[in-house]
């Protein structure tokens, strides 16, 4: 890839970080945190689907059991259950299904973290991109 960065499981990382970029290197690495911004964006949308489709199966196999007589019913008044009671007696009910919502839930979230630390990536790339075009111009004569 370059002699300066690589593409591990974690992403772009530097290969050592003490490195003087040049405004080619950034421009390119730019343009591989702007790549991997797209598909990380496309995970968020691929993972915004799995949670909707993992719901969808999670309250299908919820509504028969709101007709079994030891159903909670969830009210405010005192005595009664409470929201997390009512949601814990369905999941013992329906795991399979419960356990897929939760596992969908993080994975968009983790999903949605890592678009946002590429989003932030970007950014900071750009600026180093700027200062590293400003710094060779400076030191090799280049236009003011």
């Amino acid at each position: 890839m370059s002699e300066v960065f690589q593409y591990t499981e974690s992403g772009y990382t530097f290969i050592d970080t003490a490195t003087v970029l040049t405004p080619d290197q950034t421009e390119l690495f730019l343009k591989l945190l702007h790549n991997e911004l797209g598909k990380a964006q496309l995970a968020v949308k691929k993972t915004r689907d799995a949670e909707l489709d993992a719901e969808e199966a999670y309250l299908k196999a919820r509504l028969p059991l709101l007709a079994e007589e030891d159903c909670p019913d969830r009210e405010r008044r005192s005595g009664r259950v409470t929201q997390k009671q009512v949601d814990a007696w369905f999941a013992d009910r329906i795991t399979a299904e419960h356990q897929a919502l939760r596992r969908a839930q993080v994975d968009r979230r983790n999903a949605v973290s890592y678009a946002g630390v590429v989003k932030d990536q970007v950014q900071v790339m750009r600026s180093l991109n700027s200062l590293a075009k400003v710094f060779y111009e400076e030191h090799r004569g280049g236009p003011r």
